[in-house]
Order: structure tokens, then sequence, then C-alpha cells
């Protein structure tokens, strides 16, 4: 048959070839028996330039894997054993599902044998549930291409296929080896991997830009929303384009801050519905057309809000929704009501919105009036609180140095509106939100960025989940500094159900027959940790700061320790809290029961 080879490779020596191929650097996950033979192939081999770098569990594994995968935009394999280690990687990989990482999983499954005596005879061996499907199953929901290898022969086809699909689509894929098929002969890879992302229909991507242009023309004042699908695409050079030819000013999500340098011209910050600080929100809300670009409409990009006011287009997941607009037809005004255009690339929508903008010349440009200080004043000493300790960050973060890794909750809220004057030097989990990411995806995206530092934010909560991959940053003798902030309770999570802990004296509701509800419930309250002092255990050094005074001396001590890997334990009060988030204050929780409803 013509392209075939008679070379002959096993099927472990097969998945490193093509690994190399997608120039992969790094195999995070948790040693297992079942996976041994894939390992040592890349252990045996001097010349493979792929590291095995194991993680403390699954979890650290996969949150360190997707913090490479969106630092590098390459594929980050995660390597596990059957059952045990694959069901504890599910959280993390459903999170680069979610938010588009080439994160691969590995899973080797017991041999042949094993699996037919479990079939047949009922045996359990180790990690087994009884069903040869339960672990592929579990994963079909959260990649886009999914395999079990249980014959060698079609080794080649099923790993291609993953590769393919995920890399094409840059989210996760699974690959379920059995354990006797690894050193089986299967044949060589006769071409390479054919990446090729999905092309838009040239006509609908016309119909879509022309109801885009008909909404501009109509209401004026264009204002770009871009989301994290840019970065996702590589399209940053191709939207920095967009908005200097066509001199638009833009904001971001919060997933997608530092898109590009937060120091451009046109940048007037991250908007993030009732989230944003007045100045900015003002700046969206006042906008004749906001242009979505790559934005999702998750609950953390809208803060409370809803994409579909006024003067709103969303070009995000393949189409481009136009929302109520008017056009003039035979010189008349019609009115249009929302369009959706299906089968349009986020490529295709900006070179050709690009084009009709620069070809119209009435389209009136927006320039926000109210005055921008993206750069937070910081106080030199006084009280630790959400604000003050992110305006001192603020003021020390060094772009060109620090890559900023953030975690869910308070942290987040807190450091959205520090300005990255660098692109891609934030990152964050902020649609999947699973707390205690920040640690070891730090871990991940020093492997991507090697000359940066990564400063994470992680509250003590988050912190108590996965701090121990503060052992994986020793190890690997990376330079990462982890502030965890520490006001003692899952601040968040009290927030959402009931926020009257939080409210000002002025403002607290006093609910009389129902006590509970002044404080801060019971089992929203931590286990009192001395977080500094981990690093006894695990490595480097550790601090403790409860005023800025103390904050400021301890950022002159990271500075001259640069090759160390640092805790900081930040002390806030108990009810401290950003003050983007202020706006939930204002309305009832979810769990909140006024005084009149009778106790059952």
């Amino acid at each position: 048959m013509s392209g075939c080879s008679d070379k002959q490779v096993t099927v472990a020596e097969y998945l490193k070839f093509r690994l190399q191929q997608l120039e992969c650097e790094h195999v995070f996950g948790v040693a297992g028996n079942y996976s041994a033979a894939f390992l040592n192939t890349i252990q045996e081999d001097p010349e493979c330039p792929i590291l095995i770098s194991g993680n403390t569990n699954e979890i650290n594994a996969g949150h360190c894997a997707d913090g490479y995968a969106r630092s590098t935009g390459k594929i980050a394999p995660v390597c596990v054993t059957y059952g045990v280690g694959a069901f504890s990687l599910l959280n993390p990989v459903a999170g680069s599902y979610v938010e588009h990482n080439p994160v691969l999983v590995i899973n080797g499954a017991p041999e042949y044998a094993e699996q037919q005596k479990q079939r047949v005879q009922g045996l359990l061996y180790s990690h087994m549930t009884g069903d040869s499907q339960s672990n592929i199953r579990a994963y079909r929901d959260v990649t886009v291409a999914a395999e079990q290898i249980e014959n060698a022969a079609q080794a080649p086809a099923k790993i291609d296929a993953v590769l393919n699909t995920m890399m094409s689509e840059g989210r996760p894929g699974y690959l379920e080896v059995y354990e006797d098929v690894w050193r089986k002969p299967c044949d060589a890879p006769t071409d390479c991997l054919q990446i090729r992302p999905h092309q838009g229909d040239i006509k609908s991507t016309e119909l879509a830009v022309a109801a885009a242009m008909d909404m501009i023309r109509e209401r004026g004042q264009p204002l770009f929303w871009a989301g994290i699908e840019i970065q996702r695409q590589k399209l940053q050079s191709a939207f920095e384009n967009l908005v200097d030819t066509t001199q638009t000013p833009y904001m971001t999500s919060i997933l997608a801050k530092s898109v590009l340098p937060e120091s451009h011209a046109f940048f007037k910050g991250v908007y993030n519905g009732n989230a944003t600080p007045e100045f900015q929100k003002s700046v969206f809300d006042n906008a004749g057309v906001r242009i979505g670009l790559g934005v999702w409409n998750t609950s953390k990009n809208l803060g409370g809000t809803s994409p579909w006011t006024a003067g709103m287009i969303m070009a995000n997941n393949g189409g481009v929704q136009v929302g109520y607009h008017t056009k003039q037809e035979f010189g008349e005004t019609v009115e249009v009501g929302s369009q959706y255009f299906a089968n349009v690339t986020l490529s295709g929508f900006i070179s050709g919105l690009k084009a009709a903008m620069l070809a119209d010349p009435i389209v009136n440009s927006y320039a926000p009036t109210r005055a921008m200080s993206l750069k937070s004043s910081a106080q030199q000493s006084g009280e630790l609180t959400y604000d003050s300790f992110f305006a001192a960050m603020d003021s020390y973060l060094r772009p060109a140095e620090h890559t900023v890794v953030v975690d869910a909750g308070f942290p987040l809220l807190g450091a959205q509106n520090l300005q990255i004057d660098r692109a891609d030097g934030f990152i964050s989990a902020a649609a999947w939100l699973s707390i205690g990411y920040s640690v070891p995806a730090s871990l991940g995206v020093k492997f991507g960025q090697k000359d940066k530092r990564p400063l994470v934010f992680v509250g003590d909560g988050a912190f108590q989940e996965t701090c121990n991959e503060i052992s994986g940053h020793n190890f690997y003798k990376t330079n990462n500094v982890v502030f965890v902030l520490n006001n003692d309770i899952y601040g968040i999570e009290q927030m959402l159900v009931n926020p009257n802990p939080f409210r000002s004296d002025d403002d607290k509701v006093d609910y009389k027959t129902r006590p509970l509800q002044n404080t801060v419930y019971p089992y929203n309250v931590l286990h009192q940790w001395q977080y500094e002092k981990i690093v006894d255990v695990m490595g480097g050094k550790g601090f403790v700061v409860s005023t800025l005074d103390e904050l400021h001396s301890v950022l002159t001590s990271i500075d001259q320790s640069p090759n160390d890997n640092i805790v900081v334990r930040v002390k806030l009060p108990e009810t401290s809290i950003p003050s983007s988030i202020e706006y939930r204050t204002y309305s009832k929780g979810e769990d909140e029961i006024p005084d009149q409803v009778p106790i059952q």
C-alpha cells in the first residue's frame, strides 16, 4: 500500500515520537505501575528532550499542566494511573476543557489479561471498578477526543486522532493504554501530524460583518471587549492591529486580562460587570456599540450583568450574534432583530471587521471622557486590607520580571485591577474557578516562562487544598513567591450565601430570631495555620506580615532572595473584602432569610 512502512516501533515509542513533533517539553503527573513502560521509554532515550516532571498528587498535576499549557499554548501531557489517579485528575481536566487548554491525559490501565479475568471471573485488580469503560466514559464529557488502546495495531490511528483533534481545537484529549500494550510493536509514523483549525464560512462571515457595521453606523462609538479566545487562538497581533488601525478603545474580560500589555494607549480597563470600578464601568456602559471578541458568557466575565444589553455584539465559540439594530435599505430605515451567524471564526471576523471599519468614513470613534487611573496609589503604612495589599502589590509589580498567578475568590477580585504591562502576564482560572488552582499552576507557569518569577495570590482556604505543591516548587528549584491571604474563613463562600457579616455597621441587618445570620457561618471558618512555616518542612523562606510597613519590608527581602521559593502569610481582618465585591452586600445573599419567616 502507498505510504506504508515496514518499520516497527513500540506503542510507547510511537507516542513519544508524536509528542516530540508537537514540541512537548514536560510530562506531568504521578507515576503509576501501569504507565511505567511509557515513562521509561522517555527516560531510556538520551536524545529525548521531554522531561518527566512529577507532582505531589493528581489534582496538582492537572493544575500544573494547565498552567503550563495556558502560558505557552503547547501540549501538556499529564500521566496518571488507572482509576484512583484518573478520577482524582478529573476536576482540573474539566477546568482545562472549559477554559480551552491542550492538556493530554495519559492513563495507564491494567493489562489485557487482567481486564479479561475481571469480565469473566469478576476478579478485581488494583484500581478497577468492575466496568472497563468507567475511566474513558468519565473523560468523554471533558475532552474533545478520547480513545482506549487495547490493541497495539490500533495505536497509531487512535493516538493521531486524539492529538490532531485536541491540538486543532486547543482543548484536552484522553488516551487510555493497557499496560501490556506499551512495549508491543506497531507501525512507525510515516508523516507529520496535520493540525488544522476549523475554517469558517466566507459568506456567513461577510453577513456577520455587514450586520455589525449596520449597528456601528446606527449607534457609533464602538468599544472592543477582548476575550480569552484571542489569546488561545494566537490572535493577539491581529487584535492589536485592529485596535491600532481603527483607533478604537478596548477593555478585556477578567479571564483575558493582559491579552495585550495594559500600558497600551487604547486600553481602558477590565470589565467585570458590577465588580468593575465605577470609572471603568462607565466607559463600558457609555459606549455606543460593545463588540465582544472571543469573550465567553460566564458569570465571572459578566459580574452579575447580562451580555444582551442594547448595542451588543458577541463573537465567540465559532459564531457571531448581533443584537437588535437598524439598517438602511432602499433609502429607508429598517428594524432588524437579533441575528446569529453560525460558522464564523474569530480570526475571520476580526479581519473582515477591520477592513469594513477602515473603509467606512462615517464611523464615529469613541473617546471616553472620564479620566483613567489604572495604577493604584499605595499607602506606605497602616492596616492591611485586600485593597491596601493589592495597591501595594500594584506599585511593587514589575511585569517584565513577574507573572501574576491568581486563585479564585477574593484574591481574583482584588487582583483584577493590577496593571499588567506585558502580554500574558496574568494567569487565572476565572471561568472554572476551582480553588487551589494557583499554587500548582504557578509551577507549570514557571516551566513555561523560565525567565519570569511567578507571584501567586491565594486565599488561605484555597491554599489548604493544594499547598503540598510548595514541595514541587523547591524540588525543581524555582523562585515562586506565594502570598497566602489569611482571613481565616472561606470569604467568597460566605459572601455568596450571606453577605451580612461583611456589611458596614450602618447597613448590617440585626437578625434577632436568626442570630446565625449575623456572623460568619461556622462551616466557613478555617483551621488557623501558620502558613509561613510550611517552608520548614518543604524548603524555602517564610514570612508573616500584618501591616503595610511589614509588607514593604518583606518585599525588599524577596528582591534580595531572587532564587528562593517564598511563602508569605498576609494577615487580613476576617471581614475585609475587596471593594470590587462590595456590590454584593447591597442585596440579599442566597441563604439570607428574613426574620419574619418562622423557624420550623
